[in-house]
């Protein structure tokens, strides 16, 4: 009862921050445009939904007890019935985004044939032309050519590789390549001399790039400290945990949505639980006498508070999301986060280590 009520409030909390966004930007006539934050907070609430679900139903428990639910023939046959259910709706919901989204650019694409003949430097552009080199791609599309990679990745270490492969290929491909890429997008983004993003949004994603970059380091020591081989069975969670990496850090960085601090607040949250999840998949054993502040709960529960004071900020910035006062108090809110997540790790890796 206690998670339906936690799933019941962050739904309504992502009822309240579409409905925000909405009016501030003159109702809901604008479509998928004035809607797609709710789409994709309600995506996202469904995922730790789905992830809470198949843990709770591993054989470790929610609370570390042996669990084996597997002898139970019917919990097997709704556990199925669950993730068929499960996976036609994620079907249905990837198909109507991608339906809506075919129709955001009428304009555009029918602008080709009735707009004059472009001139640059002297040369006429037929309108054909025109229409060709500005034809916009369906997000939707672009969304399902990285969905495809990620489920081929998956398929193949499923189908064909042992788990002392899966290992070594996430331990010295996946997490190194990922890394590298993620100090190439740093020095992008400290190259670009100017920017159409105020002091305090550059601000605010310097520090929240920066902090989700060293997480992904953590993450790789993480699975290089603990033990692979052929126990390695946590090849999803890995993958899924860099392909979230990769997805915050571009709505940070190459978006100017209003609810991209939102999202990285919702997977700061996320992060905690997946670290959960990885080490019951693994079977790791923490010492019973690990003090509190050592556990994911401190990080989890500041993750919250981020979570809850980020909406707070969207509702007091209302229309004026661009002022450069109101920014400033985002990124004020935002230094302090990180200041008190990074205090809350140095007090956390020492008795780790003891």
């Amino acid at each position: 009862m206690a998670a339906i009520a936690v799933v019941g409030v962050l739904a309504f909390l992502v009822f309240l921050v579409g409905r925000a966004l909405s009016h501030s930007k003159g109702g809901i006539s604008g479509g998928l445009s004035n809607r797609w934050y709710q789409y994709l907070l309600a995506a996202l609430l469904l995922v730790v939904v789905v992830i809470l679900g198949v843990w709770q139903f591993s054989t470790q428990g929610l609370l570390g007890q042996a669990v084996d639910w597997r002898a139970d023939g019917r919990a097997i046959a709704f556990f199925v019935i669950m993730l068929v259910v499960a996976g036609l709706g994620l079907i249905g919901f990837l198909v109507y985004l991608i339906t809506l989204s075919s129709r955001r650019h009428p304009a555009v694409q029918g602008r080709g044939a009735d707009a004059a003949p472009a001139s640059a430097g002297g040369i006429t552009t037929a309108p054909e032309t025109a229409e060709a080199i500005a034809q916009p791609t369906s997000a939707g599309l672009r969304m399902l050519g990285l969905l495809a990679l990620f489920i081929t990745f998956l398929l193949l270490n499923w189908v064909y590789l042992p788990h002392g492969e899966q290992y070594l290929l996430v331990l010295r491909l996946i997490y190194p390549a990922s890394l590298a890429v993620a100090l190439v997008l740093l020095f992008d983004k400290a190259a670009r001399g100017w920017n159409v993003k105020g002091g305090s949004e550059n601000f605010r994603e310097w520090l929240l790039c920066d902090g989700i970059t060293f997480l992904l380091i953590l993450g790789f020591l993480n699975l290089q400290q603990n033990e692979g081989g052929e126990k390695y069975a946590a090849m999803f969670w890995d993958v899924l945990y860099v392909a979230l990496f990769f997805l915050i850090f571009w709505l940070l960085d190459r978006t100017r949505t209003r609810l991209r601090f939102l999202l990285t607040h919702a997977y700061l949250i996320g992060l905690p639980l997946l670290l959960l999840i990885w080490r019951a998949v693994q079977g790791v054993v923490l010492p019973a006498e690990l003090p509190w502040w050592s556990s994911i709960w401190p990080f989890f529960f500041l993750a919250i508070i981020g979570f809850v004071l980020e909406i707070i900020v969207l509702l007091i910035q209302g229309n004026d999301a661009g002022s450069e006062g109101k920014q400033g108090l985002g990124a004020t809110k935002d230094a302090i986060f990180v200041a008190v997540y990074g205090i809350v790790l140095i007090i956390a890796v020492p008795e780790a280590a003891a």
